[in-house]
């Protein structure tokens, strides 16, 4: 990786800063791509960015940190790609939506190999007021998201509470799924086997098919629920 600010030439200004945090950053996503499953030590980091071990902790307390950082970037940009999806008009809305929540395949690679160390790694070894502002943050990203695909559905202001954790369950649904047809290079190579098959589904196919049937029910359900009483007033009144 070219060196874009040298670790002698000190960031005075924002931008520098800016540059040299991403340089960091960067440098941080091409280690971890090139051993996913393991976070690489700052020394490493700090190097392959061509600064200093203790220039790399002036803007990050730990490798973890800027990791949590990388992450909140393309859960951000995923979230933020769905909203920008669902404003467009026309088309089946449950397969605009699951084409909006799967689009991250072509357009976002990293986010679900960093989502997938965020509880057992990342958060373990960041500063709880840290953490909190992440989840903080967070939590306002997916309630904004969750928002537009009420929206899009066209359902009522008191179906947001059910919205919410649905859009949750797909985050979570879809971080699992590829966990398992993801599993680490040294146990694939186990798997390559026929008999293995079963082992290895089809993570496209599988995880959209059941976001759509999953999302179709939700949405079925929410509408009667909205529908229902007066539906079964008028058919009283009509008898």
């Amino acid at each position: 990786m070219s060196n874009v600010l040298g670790d002698k030439q000190r960031a005075r200004t924002a931008k520098e800063k800016d540059r040299r945090r991403d340089s960091i950053v960067q440098s941080a996503l091409e280690l971890f791509l090139a051993k996913p499953g393991a976070l690489p030590t700052m020394n490493a980091i700090a190097t392959r960015a061509g600064v200093s071990k203790g220039t790399t902790y002036i803007y990050f307390d730990t490798k973890e940190s800027i990791y949590l950082a990388l992450l909140e970037d393309e859960l951000y940009d995923w979230l933020q790609h769905i909203e920008k999806q669902l404003s467009y008009v026309g088309g089946d809305e449950v397969d605009k939506l699951v084409d909006a929540l799967m689009a991250f395949t072509e357009r976002q690679p990293n986010l679900w190999p960093l989502a997938s160390l965020s509880h057992s790694v990342i958060e373990l070894n960041i500063d709880s007021k840290e953490l909190l502002s992440y989840k903080t943050k967070l939590a306002q990203r997916f309630k904004r998201c969750g928002k537009a695909i009420r929206e899009h559905f066209k359902l009522s202001d008191k179906f947001s509470e059910e919205v919410e954790p649905m859009l949750m369950q797909s985050y979570a649904f879809i971080l699992g799924q590829w966990q398992v047809c993801n599993p680490p290079s040294s146990i694939a190579k186990l798997l390559r086997g026929p008999g293995f098959k079963v082992l290895q589904p089809d993570f496209e196919r599988v995880t959209r098919h059941a976001l759509e049937q999953l999302w179709r029910n939700f949405i079925d359900e929410q509408r009667k629920h909205e529908q229902g009483p007066g539906v079964l007033n008028r058919l009283f009144r009509r008898n």
